[in-house]
């Protein structure tokens, strides 16, 4: 609503192409700046960078922003999204979307500007071929619209790092140590492989034997050049390697890439794997990830990441203090059901938001005034399934 002109303002949301790249980079900044941090902590050379993020993501993951745009021409809020890129070997039976930089002007919050917003970027990730979207939320209010899509917790999981006591010594069955160079690509490929075969993915077979070794020795070279790699081997008696764990700082979208801010720098672990014959098998993975983690803090990170690739695994990682946090993911990759708690969340976040727009859009004045939350209550729930008599 305009209280200037005391008129309703219908907001269209519209695919934005290279000329609005200065606009999303920049309302990443007001975003930053509204979650209460400082501009201090942005790099000098942030738009530079962002904007040459934005142009490789357009070209090689399928970047799309989106603008919401008033009847005057006025860009009042904005969100990119792309492939999801890592950080780590992708896979692409499993295809990821991920979403960046939401952002809506102040005086047009609480008016369903973000849900739609976010219905574009869904709609997009459904389009290139996502099975699921991830994101990493900075506020509980991004939150909230978040959930009411669908989104919720899910393998993406986060570590707060403190200052901490040494790492606990490795089990007496095997050392630990840190590689960095090449010598220690093949042992990395070789657990990758067995970690895909044992989790049974559909394709697996293909991907281990096909496509994993020329992703994944493409970005450990990449990463090694740019984001700190290392991998954490774990031997045996006899000196085999019988167990890995690949470690990196994240590169890529929104607030978490230390390449345009200082405050946020995200240690990444990936690949975690112990031989299945191997002794003590748990505690053997257990000590890698702690051998990783004590790197973290020697680099100077602030957080750990990981996207785990199961339920165990998942759990491997929670004991050691991973959760939630403020990652969320949506599954996408399969038929809606009417009764899928997800489904019916997503369902009713799209026509509370088409019910409220159509209240804007009768020019009523109550209906600028009132937050869109309030106005979704208005909405009378759909009529019960089936027959109407008991």
């Amino acid at each position: 609503w305009d209280p200037a002109a005391g008129t309703a303002m219908q907001i269209s949301v519209q695919a934005a192409g290279a000329d609005h790249d200065a606009l999303v980079a920049k309302n990443w900044k007001k975003q930053w700046l509204a979650n209460g941090r400082e501009e201090s902590g942005i790099t000098a050379d942030q738009m530079d960078k962002m904007l040459a993020y934005i142009k490789a993501a357009r070209s090689d993951l399928c970047h799309q922003s989106f603008v919401a745009v008033s009847p005057s021409g006025a860009v009042v809020g904005s969100a990119a999204c792309q492939l999801w890129s890592g950080p780590a070997p992708q896979f692409d039976g499993d295809k990821a979307g991920t979403v960046w930089g939401v952002f809506v002007e102040p005086e047009h919050r609480r008016r369903g500007v973000a849900t739609r917003l976010m219905q574009a970027v869904i709609k997009h990730w459904t389009s290139i071929g996502c099975q699921r979207g991830v994101l990493l939320c900075a506020s509980e209010e991004a939150r909230r619209v978040y959930e009411r899509l669908g989104f919720g917790p899910g393998h993406m999981l986060l570590l707060e790092l403190q200052p901490s006591d040494a790492a606990a010594p490795a089990p007496s069955s095997v050392t630990l140590e840190t590689a960095h160079g090449a010598e220690a690509d093949a042992h990395v490929l070789r657990h990758l492989r067995a970690k895909h075969l044992e989790e049974r993915a559909p394709g697996a077979s293909r991907w281990a034997g096909e496509e994993l070794p020329e992703r994944a020795a493409a970005f450990v070279k990449g990463a090694r050049e740019r984001l700190e790699y290392a991998v954490c081997m774990a031997r045996d008696a006899t000196g085999a390697v019988v167990g890995c764990a690949s470690s990196n700082v994240w590169e890529g979208p929104g607030s978490n890439n230390h390449s345009w801010q200082t405050l946020i720098k995200l240690g990444v672990v990936w690949g975690l794997h112990v031989d299945r014959e191997q002794r003590e098998r748990d505690a053997v993975a257990a000590a890698l990830l702690e051998h990783v983690v004590a790197r973290w803090r020697e680099t100077g990170c602030t957080k750990g990441f990981v996207m785990a690739a199961s339920d165990a695994e998942a759990a491997l990682f929670r004991r050691a203090g991973f959760e939630a946090h403020n990652a969320m993911t949506i599954e996408l990759g399969r038929a809606p059901s009417p009764t899928s708690p997800i489904d019916l969340l997503r369902a009713t976040a799209e026509a509370e938001a088409d019910f409220v727009a159509s209240l804007r859009a009768s020019g009523a004045a109550l209906a600028q005034q009132v937050p869109a939350s309030r106005l979704a209550l208005l909405r009378l729930p759909p009529p019960p399934m089936g027959g109407g008599g008991p």
